[in-house]
């Protein structure tokens, strides 16, 4: 693996690590199926971007894809592998991609800054919720994050969630200058931790987070803890971040809650992708919570009440949020009106 401090193009990492501490406001509701209001009469083959093998993203997004294409034989939803949120939001933007999986964080951070104040970036659904996991061998002696001081510290791909929340929570910490950060996929920052290569890695994302889970059981680990101070710092900081705990037993070894922050993912799109079938969609993901749960566990939020259409920072899809008014998740436009 190619050793490398993190070095984020400037003008995109102010635009994440800076723009992501602004306030924002989400929705909410409670969830219930509804009735599609559309029939497809031609398949319509969309895209989704997703993120490497290693973590969440991918996993979350073949699940979604494979229930999708099988509820609806009109729509055929590709998956995409990619770097992450950052490249995902650009590849939509673009018209690369119909639909990616964006971390609410790097999704706000982008519609706040002054160069995208016209994006027609647009939420569908919340699907799971990222948590910020520090692992190092427990031979390591290292049991807090502000001990990675003079370490080295695999935090994900270049401009990916992982690496903007790795470096917010060790600046936090006050040790952000003094960490060697390595960029590279979950998987192969794991293996660079058996290795020996690597101090310790960083993954935010869905729990468990397959590679860190591999690791875990391949060699003895513990999950590194924040001081509540770093914590309250982190959570002051980004509205986008909230307080979360990695339960005992999430990973082999871990005997004990971990507390940490979490961020919702969002699946989003262009405002401008269809809206019957943005609507259709969400129908979709509405019904098949349960399924989707089965299929990959940190998509269990997503047969929560009121988790798909609450809390999401960025304005939902127009199609999304008539699917959420006629399932009861959202007040009726008359409603809402002011």
């Amino acid at each position: 693996m190619k050793r490398s401090f993190l070095a984020f193009p400037a003008g995109l990492f102010l635009l994440l690590f800076t723009a992501a501490c602004s306030a924002s406001s989400g929705y909410g509701g409670a969830n219930t199926v509804v009735s599609a209001p559309r029939a497809q009469a031609e398949l319509t083959v969309l895209s989704i971007g997703t993120a490497d093998s290693g973590g969440s993203m991918y996993p979350a997004g073949a699940a979604i894809a494979d229930v999708i294409n099988r509820r609806d034989s009109g729509i055929r939803v590709n998956v995409s592998a990619s770097s992450g949120s950052a490249m995902n939001l650009e590849q939509i933007e673009s018209g690369q991609l119909d639909l990616g999986l964006i971390s609410a964080d790097v999704a706000n951070a982008a519609l706040s800054s002054e160069e995208r104040q016209d994006s027609g970036l647009r939420a569908v659904a919340a699907v799971y919720t990222s948590y910020s996991n520090w692992m190092a061998p427990s031979e390591s002696g290292l049991t807090r994050v502000r001990d990675l001081a003079g370490k080295s510290a695999v935090v994900g791909p270049r401009d990916s969630t992982s690496a903007l929340a790795a470096a917010c929570a060790l600046d936090a910490a006050g040790i952000l200058a003094r960490t060697e950060l390595l960029n590279s996929s979950l998987g192969s920052g794991s293996q660079a931790v058996r290795d020996g290569e690597a101090d310790a890695i960083h993954g935010f994302a869905g729990i468990p987070i397959p590679s860190l889970e591999e690791l875990a059981g391949e060699l003895p680990c513990r999950l590194l803890s924040y001081t509540p101070q770093e914590l309250k710092s982190i959570l002051a900081q980004n509205p986008a971040y909230f307080a979360a705990v990695i339960p005992a037993g999430t990973y082999p070894g871990q005997e004990t809650d971990v507390p940490t922050f979490g961020v919702k993912c969002l699946l989003c799109a262009d405002e401008s992708l269809d809206e019957a079938i943005v609507y259709q969609i969400t129908q979709i993901l509405l019904e098949s919570g349960e399924e989707l749960s089965a299929s990959f566990a940190p998509l269990a939020a997503m047969s929560e009440d009121d988790y798909l259409a609450s809390d999401l920072i960025i304005p939902l899809h127009p199609g999304a949020e008539d699917c959420y008014r006629d399932a009861g998740l959202l007040p009726a436009a008359a409603d809402s009106a002011p």
